[in-house]
């Protein structure tokens, strides 16, 4: 089974169970799911040993700011989604990639990455 392992960082508590729970019963794919391997409430405890668990997104919420968003983005060897302060926007997984924030939008950039 394919599987979509994911990092969520700075990502609310009711939001990380919205993408855990919802997000992953929308996706459409048979033989591929979503993995939450990491949830990381701080990017100061940004875990040396990220790589080893080898994620293929990091999600990172909007309690992360600017200058921490463009340094994990520049720094992952993975896609990454970066949420907007107000929670209105996703970018991602290409920084010109940018769209309102829904359960549809998230579900279909998940997808989309699974597929790819």
């Amino acid at each position: 089974m394919r599987e979509l392992r994911t990092v969520l960082v700075m990502v609310s508590p009711l939001l990380a169970g919205l993408i855990r729970y919802i997000v992953e019963s929308r996706i459409k794919q048979p033989h591929a799911r979503l993995s939450i391997v990491a949830d990381i409430d701080d990017l100061e405890a940004w875990p040396p040993e990220l790589g080893d668990m080898q994620p293929d997104l990091v999600i990172l919420g909007p309690s992360s700011n600017a200058e921490q968003r463009a340094a994990a983005w520049a720094g992952a060897d993975a896609r990454v989604l970066v949420l907007s302060d107000n929670l209105s926007r996703v970018s991602g997984p290409d920084p010109c990639d940018v769209d309102s924030l829904t359960l549809d939008t998230l579900t279909k950039r998940l997808s989309d990455i699974l597929e790819s």
